[in-house]
Formats: C-alpha cells, structure tokens, sequence
C-alpha cells in the first residue's frame, strides 16, 4: 500500500522573514505530511501522539522536536474528547536562516547536522524534553512577536531561534535529550509495520524475538509508552486514514486491509479514535 504523504512547501509561510511561528490545537483533520523547511515542534499543552517516520511517541506537555527537511509526520490528540486537547507550537525556519550564525554552532553537534545534512544521519529526528519550561517560555514570546509584528520583530525571533537551537546543542552535550530508539526497539518497531494487517498479538511478536510476553510487554510499555495494543491499534487507525485520504477503497475493504473483520468493532475503534466515522472522516477530508 502505498501511503499518501502531503508536502508542505515554506511559501505558504514565509514572507519578510524565513521564520514563522504558530500555535495549533492538534486534530484529526491535518494528514501526514513532510515539508521543505527545518521545524520546532513543542508540546505546549495536554498530550497525545506524534506519528513520525514509522513510529508512534507519546508526547506530553515539554516535549520537543526537531524535525528535518523531508521527515513525514502528524499529530493527534489523545482523543477527539473536548476535554484531551493537544496544542502544539512550530517554529519554522529556511536552514539558510542560520548561515550569518554558524559560527556559533559546534562542528560535532547532532542537532546541527539534522538540520544541515539530514540525509547523513542514522536518525531522522531529535526528541527533548523542557524540564524547567525554559523553551516553553520562549515559545510564548516568539509567537507573542510574531502575532504583534512590532518594529524589531525580525531581529527578536532570529535571535530567540539561534538561542533555541544553542540550547538544544548544550542538551545533547549533558544526555538531556532523547536519542533514536536502540536496534532492538527499532526490529520489533519495524516488525510491526510490516505485519500490523496481519492477526498479530503480543504474545506472537514476542515470540518472534525469543522473548516472554511478560517480558516483552514491559520493555514495550517502558520504550513507547504505550501497550501492545495501544500501539498495533494507532498503527492500524493511522493507516486507515490515510487510505480514507488517497483511495476510494470501500470503508469495509480498508478495515480489512488493516486487520480488521469485526465492522463493529471497527467502526466503534475509530470513532473512539478520531470522534467520526470513516465515512465522516473521508467527507471531511475531500471537503478541504
């Protein structure tokens, strides 16, 4: 199956300046997408998902990403709930944007070499967490000046960017950030990408890599956050929006196609899911 992935170009957001400043409450209308600029993301309230590359993270409030050029990725709330909001700032920036400041940047910084050389690097994204709401409050301001647009602005989100970014590079120096998942995550991880159609269990996937299943289910509740299910159910919903997106498949062949047989219980998982049914979700999508 092929998935469809929107590519958002920077011309729809920039104009006087390469960086531009959001905050979004996260839904389930936006689809997966890459773009051909260089993005903050931070979780400034509530929790849910980042569906990035071809895994699920949980995210919380003080989560923060850094996202390369031609990485797909989505997020979604927790729930379509009123009371499970996820709102996300972005900062946005053309990499040009950091050429007059390199100078300040250290030649080992992994941050630095995602952003400038993202087809180099083992892995595709960077993940850290905002212990003292340092970041959080800077994300504040930034939108804050952004929206305002009082003289100096450019100057205020420039320089708020390069200090951003200095201290995600000190981060990686004191281990304050999360690194891509070891190999073995990243085996079972990919496993399940490949068979998430198929009738897997935990007890199957754990058997497959010479584990217990009491075993296998601590270590994945620990490394994603999530467990078995949670994770295989995300994966299967996910999937099915995206061929709601791109295909005119009949709402009963795509369940199937993502491993389901029960249209029952299917209808019932992604309303849960996404607060529509299929049909509605499909709608809503050929109405943007």
């Amino acid at each position: 199956m092929n998935e469809r992935v929107t590519v958002l170009k920077g011309e729809r957001f920039f104009d006087s300046i390469d960086i531009y400043v959001n905050r979004e409450q996260e839904s389930f209308s936006l689809c997966l997408h890459t773009h051909d600029f260089v993005e903050i993301s931070m979780v400034g309230e509530g929790c849910g998902f980042h569906y990035i590359e071809d895994q699920v993270v949980p995210v919380k409030q003080g989560d923060l990403f850094l996202i390369p050029i031609g990485t797909s990725h989505v997020f979604r709330p927790s729930s379509p709930e009123r009371d499970k909001v996820l709102v996300i700032y972005n900062c946005i920036f053309r990499e040009t944007a950091l050429i007059p400041w390199k100078h300040y940047f250290t030649g080992d910084s992994e941050t630095m070499r995602l952003i400038h050389y993202p087809q180099e690097q083992k892995g595709r994204w960077l993940q850290f967490h905002d212990k003292h709401n340092t970041l959080l409050n800077m994300f504040h301001n930034m939108h804050s000046e952004y929206l305002k647009r009082n003289v100096g602005y450019e100057i205020i989100l420039t320089t708020s960017l390069i200090q951003m970014l200095l201290i995600l590079q000190r981060s990686e120096k004191e281990k304050e950030y999360t690194p891509a998942p070891s190999n073995k995550l990243d085996d079972v991880l990919h496993y399940i990408k490949n068979h998430y159609s198929q009738n897997i269990t935990a007890q199957s996937v754990a058997d497959h890599f010479y584990m217990s299943v009491s075993h296998f289910q601590r270590l994945f509740k620990k490394a994603t956050g999530l467990t078995f299910i949670q994770y295989l159910q995300n994966i299967r919903i996910q999937k099915c929006c995206e061929l709601l997106e791109s295909t005119d498949i009949s709402i009963h062949e795509i369940a199937n196609l993502v491993g389901y047989l029960d249209m029952k219980f299917f209808h019932a998982l992604f309303r849960k899911k996404t607060g529509v049914t299929p049909r509605q979700y499909r709608q809503n999508y050929q109405e943007l």
